[in-house]
């Protein structure tokens, strides 16, 4: 194989793909770029057995062929290059990578020692864009759960039906959906568990402005087809919990308050908070706020007052700050609604200003009696 090529043309493909090159490696040969030239392409691809991305860079071909090349070494190599045209060679797996002032040797494994990629899948195609895309797995996909006991909820839930798109994620303490009806040009329902670590790569991709071609929702995988990058996923087996069944439809207690002004007390009180529960407090009162934390290991206590627009009965509750705090942060609009009914039930928590069609909601769960302290 003999190619000529972009210097930084490659290295902004490299990037897509080395992000999914696992660390730990459970073969010795995943730990490698496969690469490939053939016709006017050069095709670099990653895996980590469960998801792998391939992209493709315009080059000039000299000779075709395919090699496997240790990612870490190939990736720090082109990224120290000056720009400008950079030639690779490989004979009897022995890459040769010249520049203009010199060149650099690595030894590659043969390509046929590399896992059989897939570069399509049957399933249901539908398109949609990036800027809806990206703002649906940030809103919607950071609670999924760690736990391995409870697989389904290690996934993002991500259902298209008609114009209508949800992507929900829940650990059991917290749940976040986003909801939107939007052009997603497709006929059939679709729905799947998808691993986060796919959709934070598919949401790298979008970031640049990459188009996107099309979605493929398969029986056991998803794929996204951007023009020039492929990823492939294998999907969450199992079934996604009822998640409307919990989210209360009648929380009658609602206060208004200024999300920047929350996120700061609750960020100041917690501070002295215990380091395993992170408790804080909520005492509720017309128009008032009160937060609170109480930490017996080292003595310390704080509270602040907050102003509120709430005009229902007292209610005292607590939330692990952390927790919250992350909702809260993802809320965009200068105030949110926080609905409650009683101390031990889900609170849930929407933003005041969202666009037309689009539904944003946060559900927490309070810490119980025996976690307070």
């Amino acid at each position: 194989m003999k190619i000529n090529i972009d210097r930084k043309k490659l290295f902004d493909g490299l990037q897509y793909v080395f992000n999914v090159i696992p660390q730990k490696p459970t073969l010795p040969v995943i730990s490698n770029f496969l690469i490939r030239a053939s016709s006017e392409n050069f095709y670099v691809s990653g895996t980590d057995m469960d998801m792998s991305i391939t992209t493709t860079i315009k080059c000039s071909v000299l000779s075709e062929g395919a090699v496997t090349v240790n990612a870490k070494r190939f990736f720090e190599i082109i990224r120290e290059l000056p720009d400008g045209d950079v030639e690779i060679n490989v004979e009897n797996e022995r890459i040769t990578i010249s520049f203009a002032q010199g060149k650099s040797t690595i030894m590659g494994m043969p390509a046929a020692n590399y896992p059989s990629l897939k570069d399509s899948i049957d399933g249901v195609s539908m398109s949609i864009s990036g800027s809806d895309f990206v703002k649906m797995v940030d809103k919607a996909g950071f609670t999924v759960s760690s736990d391995r006991s409870r697989v389904s909820l290690t996934g993002v839930y991500w259902k298209v039906s008609g114009d209508d798109i949800v992507m929900v994620s829940t650990d059991g303490h917290r749940l976040s959906l986003f909801s939107k009806r939007v052009a997603v040009k497709t006929e059939k329902v679709s729905e799947a568990i998808i691993p986060p670590k796919a959709l934070n790569h598919a949401v790298r991709i979008f970031a640049d402005d990459v188009k996107l071609e099309k979605i493929v929702f398969g029986e056991r995988a998803i794929t996204f087809n951007f023009v020039d990058t492929f990823l492939f996923s294998k999907l969450i087996e199992g079934s996604f919990p009822n998640y409307w069944q919990v989210i209360p439809a009648n929380n009658s207690k609602k206060v208004y308050v200024s999300t920047e002004k929350l996120i700061s007390v609750v960020r100041r009180v917690s501070v002295l908070s215990n380091a395993i529960t992170h408790r804080v407090g909520f005492s509720l009162s017309p128009n008032m706020m009160e937060i609170t934390t109480t930490n017996v290991d080292i003595g310390g206590e704080a509270n602040e007052s907050l102003e509120v627009k709430y005009e229902g009965e007292p209610l005292i509750t607590g939330f692990n700050a952390n927790f919250f705090l992350e909702i809260l942060r993802k809320i965009d609009s200068k105030e949110v609604l926080i609905e409650l009914e009683t101390p031990g039930g889900p609170c849930l928590l929407k933003p005041m200003d969202k666009k037309e069609n689009e539904e944003i909601i946060y559900l927490i769960m309070p810490l119980r009696l025996n976690e307070e302290q």
